[in-house]
């Protein structure tokens, strides 16, 4: 778990095994977090945002920082039938490497998420919950920045907030007044962590 305040441990730490070889397609990598909510019933992450991340290289030591990812975007893979929503060339890589949001359908086979929900956070959860799932070839997601812009919902019908960046969530706390139940509203404490989806 980690946050802005702390130098995020490398997702290449985790053991040779959960990360499968890197030549074949890479499982999918979910985005988990977890915060301190006051007077929040939710946080929507919509379909259409961008996702910032730091990204690196599977089998070497290349990395782009603060790229972004947008479910929107369908980019074609070179000398392939397929699309990603985002694509890199890693210097001295035979092939481009791929990153996509995964998108929860029937046909998404991803046995950890039966019964849950993506792109939404429960403000009353005591647990780290995936936000989104992220399908990698060729690279890995190391750090997440959650500039947004997101959707806090007040709790018991309070106001909804729009456009929201949680940067500061991570350190000092996001903070609002909600005018409309008369009730500060605030998140803090926010980490996050990113895991292989079985």
């Amino acid at each position: 778990q980690v946050s802005a305040c702390q130098e995020p441990p490398r997702f290449s730490s985790l053991p040779r095994v959960a990360r499968r070889a890197p030549t074949s397609a890479m499982p999918n990598i979910g985005l988990f977090m977890q915060a301190t909510c006051e007077n929040i019933e939710r946080i929507e992450f919509p379909e259409d945002i961008d996702w910032t991340l730091d990204v690196e290289q599977s089998s070497g030591i290349d990395k782009r920082e603060r790229i972004t990812i947008n479910a929107q975007d369908e980019v074609e893979v070179p000398n392939s039938k397929g699309s990603a929503n985002f694509i890199v060339k890693w210097e001295g890589a035979k092939q481009p490497s791929t990153m996509s949001i995964v998108t929860m359908t029937r046909k998404t086979e991803v046995k950890e998420m039966k019964g849950k929900k993506l792109g939404e956070y429960d403000a009353n959860s005591s647990e780290m919950s995936p936000i989104a799932i992220f399908d990698c070839r060729g690279m890995e997601p190391t750090r997440w920045y959650p500039v947004g812009p997101f959707i806090v919902v007040a709790a018991d019908g309070g106001k909804t907030f729009k456009d929201v960046d949680l940067s500061d969530a991570e350190c000092d706390g996001w903070v609002e007044y909600d005018d409309v139940k008369d009730q500060p509203v605030g998140i803090t404490e926010l980490k996050f962590e990113f895991r292989v989806m079985k």
